[in-house]
C-alpha cells in the first residue's frame, strides 16, 4: 500500500521561491495517476491549485477538469486548503 507524500512546508517554500512551481504541478501527477502514492483526485487538485498560486497555468485545464468532476463544495474548500498552504510556504 502507499503511503502519502510527506513534503514540508520549508520544502513548498523552495519550489515556489526557487521557481520549481513544475514540482508542485508533478506531485499533483502524482496523485492524478497514482505513481508512488494511492491515487488521489482531491490531493491532485489540491497540489495542481498550489501550482496555479505559483503562475505555473499549465495545470489550467487539469484544475478546470477536476473541477467539473468533483463536487463544488469540495472545491472551494480544497482551493482554500491549496492556498493557505501556499500562502503558510511563503511565510515559513
Amino acid at each position: 500500500m502507499n503511503t502519502p507524500m510527506k513534503i514540508s512546508l520549508s520544502d513548498i517554500r523552495l519550489m515556489i521561491l526557487c521557481e520549481f512551481p513544475l514540482s508542485t504541478e508533478e506531485f499533483g501527477h502524482q496523485y492524478y495517476d497514482g505513481d508512488g502514492v494511492s491515487k488521489n483526485l482531491e490531493e491532485a487538485y489540491v497540489w495542481y491549485r498550489i501550482a496555479q498560486c505559483a503562475s505555473n497555468h499549465n495545470v489550467d485545464s487539469l484544475v478546470n477538469y477536476l473541477g467539473s468532476t468533483l463536487v463544488k463544495s469540495k472545491c472551494c474548500k480544497l482551493s482554500s486548503r491549496a492556498k493557505h498552504i501556499y500562502t503558510r510556504a511563503l511565510q515559513h
